[in-house]
């Protein structure tokens, strides 16, 4: 066989293998054809972020790898503005590969910090607690995967509000500040979604 039909056999070999490379890169979505992460914009936001640009911001930074994400419409019921009313229920979620992100408020009465968190570590189950400065109360779990704040919010059966903000993933190791800062958000914007007549860091028994 002539050198120069040999050469040609390898250089076809070579591009067809490029080409099948190429081509289940792309498919896969791996270098050097990975598609540019998704972005969340602010008027993308459920109710319970109020369609904050820090909040948006913020989601950008923590939320794991998605070509795309999707929120859906918030579930849940705002409280009246009847004094007495404590019900006040929020649910929202962000999807991207999989649920990535859950945000959760409910009214709540008459517990103590420990009940509080004990509760709410027990929803998460994301491991130990570490305080934070938000709220009545708050802290995020040892595992970076969630944040939670408890506000206060009416004088009946003095009723309060607690937000958690629950990661699929980890948030990255230099994002903790910006978890809490997600939770601080979702929680006062659930204190005025609810109409709450108290500041949101009076003391139990101020």
């Amino acid at each position: 066989m002539k050198l120069t039909k040999k050469r040609g056999i390898v250089a076809l070999v070579v591009l067809v293998l490029v080409a099948a490379w190429a081509g289940i890169s792309y498919a896969t979505n791996t270098p050097p054809f990975k598609k540019p992460k998704g972005t969340i914009e602010a008027g993308e936001l459920c109710p319970s972020f109020g369609g904050s640009r820090e909040a948006a911001d913020i989601l950008n930074r923590i939320l794991p790898y998605a070509t795309s994400y999707r929120i859906p419409p918030e579930e849940g019921e705002r409280r009246t503005p009847d004094p007495r009313d404590t019900s006040h229920n929020s649910w929202c979620y962000v999807h991207g590969d999989g649920r990535l992100l859950t945000v959760h408020t409910e009214m709540r009465g008459g517990e103590t910090e420990k009940e509080w968190q004990d509760r709410v570590r027990n929803i998460v189950r994301s491991g130990g607690s570490e305080p934070f400065d938000a709220g009545r109360w708050a802290f995020t779990t040892s595992t970076r995967k969630a944040a939670a704040v408890y506000s206060a919010c009416i004088p009946y059966d003095n009723a309060g509000l607690s937000t958690y903000i629950r990661l699929r993933d980890p948030a990255p190791a230099d994002r903790l500040d910006d978890l809490r800062r997600l939770a601080a958000i979702a929680a006062e914007q659930a204190h005025e979604s609810a109409g709450c007549t108290v500041p949101a860091d009076t003391p139990l028994n101020g």
